[in-house]
């Protein structure tokens, strides 16, 4: 079903047409909760940026300089309001974004041209390091045409005020609200997508937290533990099960089924409950 869908959204040549179905196949990883007719909607805008950008590629032969057409365009034409709570499928349907959902997009279009690059995950935010030969650049999502840094020395500073978390005005929405004092000055990885959606579905389970729809959080937490086995991640399923256990909001019944899908999460990944 979703290979004809993704294969109907592209009428270039076969080769492209390929190379796009299989991007848009990875875009799955970040859109298969939604209803099929916004994800519809989704696929066409994702295909529509990456074709309006395949006609920039056939005029620009240096990677330097298409890489910050494709930052530029990918900007204006999606990016257009600040919202960290937003997902990627808001960030394509509505233009609302965050860090986390600005990277997944930019993650996704470099992937498509077969740049290398990596995620950088940090306690209250995530950007991209994108290399190129020789050439480095940050793809910095939240800061609009000046998150294309480029110049040597202006990555040093970025890198600088990264590790200082001089970002975290811009942070994303689950790491600011859920984290440890042993985790704000430890968590520096590198990802790539899987974690990604990983930790979309990890800020849908704060979201939910915070509105305490504890059940519904904890079937997040799950999900984006099974995509991205973190400390944090274990952490926040731990603390769910406590407070789904103490609450006096919630059914014995509820309670118990709750603590069975747990366990049996627990069991099937290996998780330790010791650390």
């Amino acid at each position: 079903m979703l290979g004809v869908l993704h294969a109907n959204l592209y009428a270039q040549a076969p080769i492209q047409q390929n190379v796009l179905v299989q991007t848009l196949s990875k875009a799955d990883l970040f859109l298969a909760d939604i209803e099929l007719e916004q994800r519809t909607e989704a696929y066409e805008n994702l295909a529509q940026l990456i074709e309006s950008l395949e006609v920039i590629r056939e005029k620009e032969a240096n990677d330097d300089a298409f890489l910050r057409k494709v930052f530029l365009k990918t900007n204006r034409k999606v990016l257009r309001r600040y919202n960290l709570f937003s997902d990627f499928s808001e960030t394509l349907l509505t233009g609302n974004y965050g860090c986390l959902s600005g990277t997944i997009l930019y993650s996704l279009v470099l992937t498509h041209f077969d740049f290398d690059f990596t995620a950088i995950e940090l306690s209250d935010h995530v950007y991209l390091l994108v290399e190129n030969g020789e050439s480095r650049f940050i793809f910095e999502s939240t800061l609009g045409s000046r998150g294309f840094i480029a110049n040597k020395k202006d990555i040093e500073n970025a890198l600088s005020g990264y590790s200082e978390r001089s970002m975290i005005n811009q942070s994303m929405a689950a790491v600011a609200s859920y984290r440890s004092n042993e985790q704000a000055s430890s968590i520096n990885n590198r990802i790539g997508l899987r974690e990604l959606a990983g930790l979309q579905l990890y800020n849908k389970a704060i979201e939910n937290f915070k509105n305490t729809e504890l059940i519904l959080s904890l079937e997040y937490a799950e999900a984006s533990h099974e995509l991205y086995p973190s400390v944090r991640i274990k952490q926040l399923m731990q603390l769910l099960v406590n407070e789904i256990l103490y609450s006096e909001g919630l059914t014995k019944e509820v309670k118990e089924n709750a603590l069975k899908n747990y366990i049996s999460h627990v069991r099937e990944n290996k998780i330790s409950q010791t650390k």
